[in-house]
């Protein structure tokens, strides 16, 4: 018998009371008009107080204001709210910039054309350079994201790594090492003072230095490592575009690793390339236990799902459900399948021709509650997502969500 997760289904009569909170609601929904006209609302009243603090709340508003346009191709929309929130200077600036970036990408702009848009839209910010910078690795433009970083003053934490990343993604290897043995040993801080870096930036700086050394000698890793170590160089690799480095780093280990491969190949972008070795696989690791056995599980049914292939990957997930109960995914995931295959049903059903319009009405009543409760499904997060730039891996960079 098919259980699927109880799906909340309050009358539309009984929104929250504020503005903002009425938004989120809507949207959960699938009533984006609605949902739209609660965050204008919600983003044109006042302010707490003058302060960044003040025009958090509003700015909020604003960011889903503007993705939510972006979601229904209102680009003119997203736009303004974007800007707004950056023009706030408050806490939400570089996560708007980020979400400009995007659309401008989305809407065919070049990143050159990016690059210099943004750079003038920031000028007024101290550290409009770094922000920038920030931005265009978001949206996958390394060589003009490295220039950004080039013309900034100090090195620091949320900038090193996106900087050598950007190094590295174009090919400057030797240029990488020497960054990253400058911030380790003599960077100082905007205050003048030398750079502490935290241990896990310190450890994660130090495998993509030996990764780069491997890459740039092309010598053959040193795989006489442990387990544990050997996994995250390997996760490193493929998220700076080292394949098969990554590759090379876990042959002929075990089923474990080759589970592993395929998840990190996955979760940074590469879906056709982990999907089929997925296809290479004797039988899926259902009767395994262990993380990246059931994840990579969890993929092939997410790409049956990706394909339409929605029986099939209602199948899988049921499987996966009942040896995984505690995988709250697999059950939404199970849910919006059997939703999927029923609004396919009704559809053909409403193409056929019936005597009255009473029995169309009624069909299309059934169709509005399934994609109302779909969007709730989908709002759970179910299904992996990918940033802007890993989109561009496969060539899918204006790969996106919309309504039609």
């Amino acid at each position: 018998m098919r259980q699927l997760p109880i799906i909340e289904s309050e009358p539309i009569t009984n929104p929250p009371s504020t503005d903002y909170e009425r938004g989120k609601w809507y949207k959960r929904r699938g009533y984006l008009d609605k949902a739209l006209e609660s965050f204008k609302e919600a983003a044109k009243s006042d302010p707490t107080d003058n302060t960044r603090s003040g025009w958090k709340e509003i700015d909020l508003s604003w960011l889903e204001y503007g993705l939510l346009s972006m979601r229904m191709r209102a680009f003119h929309k997203s736009e303004e709210a974007f800007k707004t929130v950056l023009h706030h200077a408050g806490t939400y600036a570089q996560e708007a910039l980020n979400h400009w970036a995007a659309l401008l990408l989305l809407q065919g702009t070049t990143d050159e054309v990016i690059y210099e848009q943004l750079l003038a839209e920031t000028n007024r910010f101290p550290a409009s350079h770094a922000m920038v910078g920030r931005s265009l690795y978001y949206i996958g433009a390394y060589p003009f994201a490295s220039l950004c970083f080039a013309n900034q003053e100090n090195l620091n934490p949320d900038t090193c790594i996106p900087y050598v990343s950007c190094l590295i993604m174009t090919d400057q290897l030797p240029e990488a090492i020497e960054l990253i043995d400058s911030y380790l040993h003599g960077s100082k801080n905007s205050q003048g003072e030398q750079a502490c870096p935290r241990a896990a930036e310190r450890n994660h700086l130090a495998r993509i230095r030996q990764l780069c050394e491997w890459k740039w000698e092309g010598r053959a890793p040193d795989r006489f490592i442990i387990m544990s170590e050997l996994l995250e160089l390997a996760r490193t690799a493929i998220s700076l575009g080292m394949v098969s480095v990554a590759e090379e780093l876990l042959a002929d280990c075990s089923d474990h690793t080759d589970y592993a491969l395929i998840c990190f190949l996955y979760y940074e972008g590469y879906r056709g390339l982990a999907v089929s070795k997925i296809n290479q696989l004797e039988a899926l690791p259902l009767q395994e236990h262990g993380s990246y056995s059931m994840n990579v599980c969890f993929i092939a049914a997410e790409s049956l799902y990706d394909q339409g292939k929605y029986d099939e990957a209602a199948s899988l997930l049921e499987q996966l459900r009942r040896s995984y109960p505690e995988h709250t995914e697999t059950r939404f995931g199970e849910a919006a399948c059997y939703l999927q295959s029923a609004l396919i049903s009704l559809s053909s059903r409403l193409e056929e021709q019936y005597p009255s319009e009473p029995a169309r009405k009624e069909i299309e009543q059934y169709m509005d509650s399934i994609h109302a409760a779909l969007h709730v499904v989908e709002s759970t997060n179910w299904h992996t997502t990918w940033s802007p730039a890993q989109r561009r891996i496969e060539g899918n960079s204006l790969t996106m969500s919309f309504l039609n």
